[in-house]
């Protein structure tokens, strides 16, 4: 069906006017790529983008399921006081959940903050999240809805169409033309949309993305400069979204990945940082901050979870249930131990998963130095080409003067192993050379360091070489009907996402109050007061 909306986005460039237009869901965008319809995209004028800015004043609770009516079983007796571990979005969906229907819960969280991988801050007066920032895929997600309940406006942050005026910069050339980009980002189309599903076929579960790339280039005999810049965005569009190196994540289920819902590309901010989604999900709600999760032992009739309280002195919580939202990486560590231990199955998808890295560097200038000349930078370093490959232009976006440099993998890794200061130099030596000259200094700056942070090891899971969303399935299983399980790594239609762990934490609220859907409350004034 055919779907029109108005969407509205404030021009930066000129301050209090805004553009209007109708756009359509015409193209089911099916797929979680970085780059989709970036070729299209190019060979139209740039425009300024609107975004979305939907509130709906009084709304304040709603019925949510997780894509299905079906109600999950497994479930061992009834919830009465429910012990949640993590205070993400799949905990604090629980929570929610549960707290609406009148279940007794408690939320244990390590951290000492609300939102798990959902981190805004504060750089230089505006937020920017350096965790979760988009809503992909916006029409008909939960995330959508739930943001429109809690009075959170939305901007349309889809990147995609700023390739016109972004600049494409080759480390071993300078800048790329645009006609020469658009060549290079048609090939982005061409290998996700028409040829990538056949050349999995032909290689073989076995393969990466990284084989089908060069399979690609092969087949069509690109050579040289040519050659490269091709590569460089169809590893943009597999080694971003999936926050893992090329040649470690499966071809086959890359390919095949369908999203149950509808957008253009990115997606949209949500307006003031994922926080005041945070805040309005996790309001009212029974948490307690700085306690690390050690253990869960399984009892006759219940649960318990044992913790380090903020003093470091151990606690215990007894309880019906629990629910287990940490993130893969923190299962992958073994950081909780649990008696008796885990099944052999579940331990064996929990090592068979991919859980990436993603590290952002946001500097914040005095003023938008570059505005004058592009937006968004592509960069293709050399000799090796994934080192700072993206740099969002916030100003573009929501007229905050900040860049954002985004770098994965192995790459990401590397930057974890550095100071604050060596990470700042490389940024600031990229800038330098994209922009030919010597740059102002940053006001402000903002490093994360997601691969080093104990209560994640990581940034978001992926199906690498060796898994397949069975595997996902096998982690979303309860053990003993009393151990639950929830977070985007447990979702086989939404891994990698924020709202697919919130859309985990609804499937488990439905399993616990064996019902077909749950009541999610949303704190609209909380939010819109933030």
């Amino acid at each position: 069906m055919l779907r029109t909306f108005d969407v509205v986005r404030r021009n930066p460039y000129a301050p209090g006017k805004a553009t209007r237009r109708a756009e359509s869901s015409c193209v089911d965008l099916t797929r979680r790529r970085f780059l989709q319809l970036a070729g299209l995209a190019s060979a139209v004028a740039a425009t300024a983008r609107p975004g979305s800015a939907l509130t709906i004043p009084g709304v304040t609770s709603g019925q949510f399921d997780d894509g299905s009516r079906r109600i999950p079983g497994g479930l061992a007796g009834d919830p009465e006081r429910v012990i949640v571990i993590g205070a993400g979005f799949a905990g604090l969906a629980v929570a929610n959940a549960l707290g609406s229907a009148g279940v007794e819960c408690v939320v244990l969280e390590g951290r000492d903050r609300l939102g798990g991988r959902a981190h805004t801050v504060d750089v230089g007066g505006s937020p920017i999240d350096l965790g979760c920032s988009w809503i992909t895929d916006p029409v008909g997600n939960p995330m959508t809805r739930f943001a429109i309940m809690s009075g959170v406006a939305q901007i349309n942050a889809t990147i995609e169409l700023d390739v016109p005026t972004s600049r494409f910069y080759d480390q071993r050339t300078g800048v790329v033309p645009l006609p020469s980009t658009a060549q290079a980002v048609a090939h982005v189309l061409r290998f996700e949309e028409v040829e990538a599903s056949a050349i999995s076929a032909t290689l073989g579960p076995g393969a990466s993305t990284k084989d089908g790339i060069l399979y690609y280039l092969d087949k069509h005999g690109l050579r040289g400069n040519a050659r490269r810049r091709a590569e460089y965005f169809l590893r943009l569009i597999t080694e971003v979204p999936d926050a893992t190196d090329w040649d470690l994540d499966s071809l086959q289920y890359w390919a095949s990945y369908d999203s149950p819902y509808v957008g253009f590309g990115q997606g949209n901010f949500p307006v003031g940082g994922y926080v005041r989604l945070v805040d309005s999900l996790g309001f009212d709600t029974d948490v307690r901050l700085r306690h690390r999760v050690t253990g869960v032992t399984l009892e006759p009739d219940g649960v318990r979870v044992s913790a380090l309280d903020p003093g470091g002195a151990p606690v215990e919580f007894t309880g019906s249930h629990v629910v287990v939202t940490p993130p893969l990486g923190v299962l992958k560590a073994g950081d909780i131990a649990f008696a008796p231990a885990l099944p052999a199955g579940k331990l064996g998808a929990i090592a068979r998963l991919g859980f990436g890295t993603f590290e952002k560097v946001v500097m914040r200038f005095a003023e938008p130095y570059w505005a004058a000349k592009h937006t968004n930078i592509f960069f293709l370093s050399d000799p090796d080409p994934m080192r700072f490959p993206l740099i969002v232009d916030y100003f573009h976006i929501e007229g905050v003067p900040a860049l954002g440099a985004f770098n994965v993998g192995s790459h990401a890794i590397e930057l974890d192993g550095l100071n604050d200061a060596e990470v700042i130099a490389r940024m600031k030596d990229v800038l330098r050379t994209v922009n030919g000259g010597p740059i102002p200094r940053p006001t402000d700056v903002a490093i994360t360091r997601w691969g080093n942070d104990p209560f994640s090891h990581g940034s978001y899971s992926y199906i690498q070489l060796g898994a397949t969303p069975a595997d996902q399935d096998t982690l979303a299983q309860p053990v003993a009907g009393r151990i639950l399980f929830a977070g985007e790594a447990s979702s086989r239609t939404r891994f990698g996402y924020a709202d697919g762990a919130l859309t985990t934490g609804i499937r488990e609220a439905k399993r616990l109050l064996r019902q077909p859907s749950v009541e999610l409350q949303a704190h609209g004034s909380l939010a819109l007061g933030r």
